[in-house]
């Protein structure tokens, strides 16, 4: 019997960095103070549930493991890998899954691990399984947004008013901009170029920068894209009126 050991003596919290390859995909990504952004391809925030429950593949421990040069690799799958994760200096290679069980096995310097197959899939499909869920992530502070007629702007007091335009209720406005920084999509897809979109969205962030977002559906559901992540978030049809227009005041009369 091999008493269980943890795959590797790093802790989650040490890490700072992480790559990710596989046969479709390369990504960078690099812990800072807000938490985790996405460096390549694209410099986005990631989604830190999914990378926490990444990281914590170090703590795995397994009692099924055996020296690299007493197996043939690649019937394991790891001569060519599925993916190949890096944890600042540390690679783990991901093979083949093993019938009993759904374990996959796993490379770490020279020995090979056996382990329950529930990381892989967090970052398999790429950018759209890592990439922060949220239209505007909060460590992006929102100014002003332009929806097609109306154009919202920040007060001194951290208050929202649409300018030179009345009849709209304060909590309608600020629930819209809360959603934009706060909620996730329920699904994420590459963005459809071919598509062509409906209207243009445009967030002036305080430090001076703007991002286009581009609302390309509203019906079955909404669906907008940002341009620079070359992703598109999908959101229910019935929020139309917290995240892309405002309701004017049903005033009795």
């Amino acid at each position: 019997y091999k008493p269980q050991q943890r795959i590797s003596t790093l802790r989650p919290a040490d890490i700072q960095t992480i790559g990710i390859q596989t046969a479709d995909a390369s990504l960078g990504l690099r812990r800072d103070a807000q938490g985790w952004l996405i460096e390549a391809p694209i410099r986005w925030p990631a989604n830190s549930i999914n990378i926490e429950r990444l990281l914590s593949i170090v703590n795995n421990e397994t009692d099924s493991r055996l020296p690299a040069d007493e197996i043939d690799l690649a019937k394991l799958g790891l001569q060519f890998p599925e993916a190949v994760l890096t944890l600042n200096e540390t690679q783990l290679l991901f093979g083949a899954t093993n019938n009993i069980g759904e374990r996959r096995y796993l490379m770490t310097g020279s020995t090979v691990f056996l382990l329950p197959d529930i990381h892989l899939p967090l970052f398999s499909q790429g950018l759209t399984g890592i990439v922060d869920r949220r239209l505007l992530p909060l460590r992006y502070r929102l100014n002003k947004l332009k929806l097609s007629e109306l154009e919202i702007s920040r007060n001194a007091d951290d208050s929202w008013q649409v300018i030179g335009t009345e009849g709209f209720e304060s909590d309608q406005i600020s629930n819209l901009l809360k959603n934009w920084q706060e909620l996730d999509a329920s699904k994420i897809k590459p963005y459809d170029t071919g598509k062509m979109p409906r209207q243009k969205l445009v967030a002036r962030l305080e430090d001076g920068s703007s991002y286009e977002f581009f609302v390309m559906s509203i019906d079955p559901e909404i669906v907008i894209a940002n341009p620079l992540t070359g992703l598109q978030y999908h959101f229910p049809a019935n929020l139309y009126y917290q995240l892309i227009a405002l309701r004017h005041n049903e005033t009795p009369g």
